[in-house]
């Protein structure tokens, strides 16, 4: 408004070019502002690639206690032997409130419970929703493997709220699964949700430090430094401006490149597991926006991807009753994370898997 306001001011005393510079000035800016505010709408949000959290983020409230400490090489890692409380209002609704807490190491914990005769570890690895985010140490994902089983897995949560797929490999590489006092895994667990690619490419704003992977010309996965944060002003402006974050998504993203990191980085921890740890992989992939309801999301682009890569994959939303109950069932409303019931869900498919050595219920049905 104070932009058109001095705008109308000089237009009535401007000479004629002048007045006619400022017209084609006011014609550029209110075509900025169209086509920004026709990338708000909800019809143009799959042609913004950071996924639109706006109304997410919309009435939200988030506060947790100090849990995390900047990593050299993991960007950031959970502080060991803390017990943060974490909450999340949404339009003064509480989503949750709980604690959590984790052990020497930095893993989240898991409170005292059933021991089997054979101890079988198995990895807990990925992001938010195997780490168990808005839920309480007694009804994550770990939780459930456990006492499902009746303490015949124990399982070792090495997740992190936030973290790619690249920080996954990089722990394993720097042998952080060791530290819990296990040579071997069995089984290896690694959620997998539909903005991956973009985690790997470092393009998520808390992944700007997370270590870059690059494939060298003899054909080799390297580590090669991090994604390097832009300045605080390019930044502001990709948060800012969809227009901006497009323009320069067409002229700097090579998405091609991106997908087929994404695939070799899975290939790599398959691989990496399997020789340093003896441990076999399980995918479980949560397609969809879930905050808002949503269990398709970018499932077009995700499955080709992930069936690309050959890894066993546990598709999370097969497992879902049917007919469809309330998606809030399963997944947390405005949040999006999965609920006790979805985790208990999902541990009992993981132990069947488990015991037969493969996945059947919740297969992604790649064609062979």
């Amino acid at each position: 408004m104070a932009f058109l306001a001095v705008w109308f001011l000089v237009m009535l005393g401007a000479a004629p070019r002048l007045r006619n510079a400022l017209l084609l000035l006011f014609t550029l800016a209110a075509g900025i502002l169209g086509c920004e505010l026709l990338l708000r709408t909800d019809a143009m949000n799959r042609f913004v690639e950071e996924r639109d959290l706006a109304d997410f983020r919309q009435g939200l409230v988030e506060t947790q206690d100090p849990l995390f400490a900047p990593d050299p090489a993991l960007a950031f890692r959970p502080l060991p032997d803390r017990r943060a409380r974490a909450s999340s209002v949404k339009n003064g609704r509480t989503i949750y409130d709980v604690v959590y807490t984790t052990d020497a190491n930095g893993f989240r914990a898991l409170p005292s419970g059933p021991s089997g005769a054979s101890d079988t570890p198995v990895l807990i690895l990925g992001d938010s929703f195997a780490f168990g985010a808005g839920l309480p140490d007694d009804q994550t994902l770990a939780w459930y493997l456990r006492e499902q089983s009746g303490g015949a897995l124990q399982p070792v949560t090495l997740a992190v709220k936030g973290y790619g797929l690249n920080q996954v490999l990089r722990q394993l590489e720097i042998g952080e699964p060791r530290k819990a006092g296990r040579a071997k895994f069995p089984w290896a667990v690694v959620s997998v949700v539909d903005d991956h690619v973009l985690r790997v490419a470092g393009r998520l704003q808390w992944l700007h430090d997370s270590p870059r992977y690059v494939v060298e010309p003899d054909g080799r996965l390297v580590a090669r430094g991090t994604w390097v944060e832009p300045s605080a002003f390019v930044e502001s402006l990709l948060v800012g401006s969809r227009l901006f974050a497009l323009g320069r998504k067409a002229m700097a993203v090579d998405e091609a490149k991106e997908r087929r990191l994404f695939v070799r980085i899975l290939r790599e921890i398959e691989a990496k597991l399997a020789a340093d740890y003896g441990a076999r992989l399980m995918v479980l992939y949560y397609s969809g926006e879930t905050w808002r309801g949503d269990l398709s999301g970018w499932r077009e682009t995700m499955v080709p991807l992930l069936c690309a890569s050959g890894v066993p994959v546990l598709d999370v939303n097969a497992l879902l009753s049917r007919p469809p109950q309330p998606v809030d069932r399963f997944y947390m409303q405005d949040d999006g994370h999965p609920t006790a019931l979805l985790n208990r869900t999902i541990a009992s498919a993981l132990i069947e898997d488990f015991g037969r050595g493969a996945v059947q219920r919740g297969d992604l049905r790649c064609s062979r």
